[in-house]
Formats: structure tokens, sequence, C-alpha cells
């Protein structure tokens, strides 16, 4: 199951488990007011109060539901912080890696910029999408070789061929999504299994 298919479960999973936990919050201080107001008629009719056994095996039984629905909502909410941590872990290593690409490929640049400044610089003639690249990369550079090249213009010359060639431009992945459709091992939460079975289309 990929990360952002778990997460999307754990929080339906967690939305149901808090709206059912709310509602036997709810049911227990109906039973509690009502035990109240019990107790209210009793002292009023000079009567001494006694809890009946309904009302306690009711307390007893939703506070039982609370304090387990309490449990799957404080797991659920532990593997979710544990999705995210994954999901987290992946993309610092994606964007890490292409901040790593792109120093590198800066690096390369620069060094090709340079020889190309060089070989400008002694009168060669070099193409003129080489002498683009260096005017982007740093037009001061190039301006100083065009200056030096108009010093050495009664020496030896040589013609270039370009540096970069026909390059394409590398393409990055997206971190947020590659990070999302990375696979993990954590289940589906339980009692949505079936749901999930039932909500796929049989493949024809």
């Amino acid at each position: 199951m990929k990360i952002g298919e778990a997460q999307k479960a754990y929080r339906q999973q967690l939305g149901l488990l808090r709206g059912q936990k709310s509602d036997f919050v709810k049911q227990r201080e109906e039973n509690r007011k009502k035990m109240e107001e019990a107790r209210k008629k009793s002292e009023e009719q000079g009567v001494t109060f006694e809890l009946s056994d309904a009302y306690l095996q009711r307390e007893k039984e939703l506070q039982e539901k609370i304090d387990e629905l309490s449990g799957q909502i404080k797991n659920n909410e532990k593997t979710l912080d544990e999705l995210i941590e994954q999901e987290v872990g992946i993309f610092n290593s994606i964007v890490a890696e292409q901040q790593g690409d792109a120093m590198k490929e800066y690096g390369e640049e620069m060094a090709k910029c340079l020889e190309i400044a060089r070989r400008i610089s002694r009168g060669d003639r070099v193409p003129a999408q080489d002498e683009k690249k260096l005017m982007d990369f740093n037009m001061e550079i190039y301006q100083m070789a065009k200056e030096m090249a108009a010093m050495n213009m009664d020496k030896e010359h040589k013609e270039w061929d370009s540096l970069w060639g026909d390059e394409e431009e590398k393409e990055y992945e997206d971190p947020f999504e590659a990070s999302q459709n990375a696979e993990t091992n954590v289940e589906m939460p339980e009692g949505m299994e079936t749901t999930a079975a039932v909500e796929t289309p049989k493949q024809a």
C-alpha cells in the first residue's frame, strides 16, 4: 500500500472513531444527567436515593466503549505519525539527492564556462551557444574574455566545437508526489479492509 493511501485511510478511520467516541461520551453524560435527576427527585420526595443497577450497568458499558475507542484512536494516531515520518524521510532523501545533483551540475557548468572564457580570451572561435552560456553564467567574465581576445587577434586561432552539444535538460521527480506514492508495510486500519475490497472495481 502507498504511503498517501495509508494516510488517507487512517485519517478516515480516526474521524470515524472520534465521532463514535463523541457519541458515547454524550450518551454517558445523558445517563449521568438522568441519575442526577433521579437523585434530586428522591430528595424532594424525602426518599433515600439508591443508584439503580440499570444506571450503573449503563455507565459501565459506556465507559468501557469510551476506553476502547480511546485506545484505538491512540493506536491509529501513532500509526499515522509513523506514516508521516516515513513520508518526511523519503521526501528529505529525494530533495537531498536532487540538491546534490544540482550542485554537481553547477560545478560542471562552471568548469565548462571557464574553459569557454579561456578559449575566447586566446582569440579562438567558439560556437554562439557556448558564448551565450558564458554570458548567462557571468557577464563580467565574458567581457574580460572578449577584451583579452582583442589583444590576441594577431595570434593563431583555433575553432572549437561546443562543450555542450545536444543536451537534454534533466527532469526531476516531484519529492512530495514520490513520497506519497512510496510503498509502506503498514496495513490498512482495522475494519477498513472489507470496505476497500468492496470499493475496488473488478478487473474485466
